[in-house]
């Protein structure tokens, strides 16, 4: 009888421990700390998009308070794919363990990966009993910087892959699993070029949007100004005949890196616009002088 109440009981722990792994990866993805893990505060599913020389990506890594430590965990990060450190990307790790302080620690990646301390909250008593933590976070970022490189060097983008290799406890050096069940372990790049030839002189059939919907509007002309305003070639500056349609007429400039769009700067009117796998450019444009606040898409078909 007793062997019998002996092979129940491990069945039910087994099905209950069975139960901690996810129904779909949906939930996988969603999922919080469980256990005592280090891994990267976002998981991707697919290459997060960047430019060259765009503004530096902050990766968020995260410890999870049961982690019981008072030195702390140190992290090792390594870098895979065809993107070359030095040339196309560089990277360094930003620590902030000074409790109750600003103060922050920079280090500086190398073509092989980097490493960083992460501390947790130390609990502390007083005589009376009473609890409280310090305000260290338990988390560090890994700040990855786009290069931009003279030419198109990039058709196709290049893929960067940010690794978290490994971690351990300094109090016992004991290992701390990194990543949650297969994700959040690697935080995946693909980095594309500005340098992108940039053609858009010619006539176009234009469409705008409407209170009724999308109507036919007269055609617009794109045409390219002086090169001497860009002489990298990593963008096309363009005089666009009229951006509200029937609406007004109102002819302003667009500026057009790697077939997405933005306006100069100005007083009423900004415009930000993509290019559809069509061809299709879509621009989207807010009208402000302070008193009428108007907005609108223009969709451009050449001709």
């Amino acid at each position: 009888m007793r062997k019998l109440i002996y092979i129940i009981t491990l069945g039910i722990a087994f099905t209950f421990q069975s139960c901690e792994l996810y129904d779909t990866y949906s939930e996988e993805l969603n999922a919080g700390f469980s256990g005592s893990t280090v891994s990267f505060e976002t998981a991707t599913t697919s290459p997060d998009s960047v430019r060259e020389n765009s503004i530096p990506l902050s990766l968020v890594v995260e410890m999870p308070y049961a982690i019981q430590t008072s030195r702390g965990v140190e992290v090792k990060y390594s870098f895979a794919g065809d993107a070359v450190f030095g040339t196309d990307f560089t990277a360094k790790a930003i620590e902030r363990n000074e409790a109750n302080s600003s103060v922050i620690v920079e280090k500086f990646a190398t073509e092989n990966g980097g490493t960083f301390i992460i501390k947790n909250r130390e609990k502390t008593q007083d005589e009376s009993g009473e609890q409280s933590f310090t305000n260290t976070r338990n988390t560090a970022t890994i700040e990855v910087s786009p290069l931009v490189v003279q030419g198109v060097d990039k058709p196709n983008g290049k893929f960067l892959s940010v690794i978290l290799s490994s971690a351990k406890n300094l109090d016992d050096n004991s290992e701390v699993t990194v990543g949650q069940g297969g994700i959040k372990r690697e935080y995946n790049l693909l980095i594309r070029d500005i340098h992108c030839p940039s053609d858009l002189d010619g006539t176009y059939a234009a469409r705008i949007t409407k209170d009724e919907g999308i109507v036919d509007v007269p055609d617009v002309t794109i045409t390219k100004t002086a090169d001497s305003a860009n002489p990298d070639n990593i963008w096309g500056l363009y005089e666009i005949s009229n951006i509200a349609g029937d609406l007004q007429d109102i002819p302003f400039q667009i500026i057009d890196q790697c077939g997405e769009f933005l306006g100069p700067s100005d007083e009423y009117i900004t415009i930000s616009g993509t290019t559809a796998s069509s061809g299709e450019i879509s621009l989207d444009v807010l009208f402000s002088d302070g008193i009428t606040t108007r907005q609108w898409t223009l969709f451009l078909t050449k001709k």
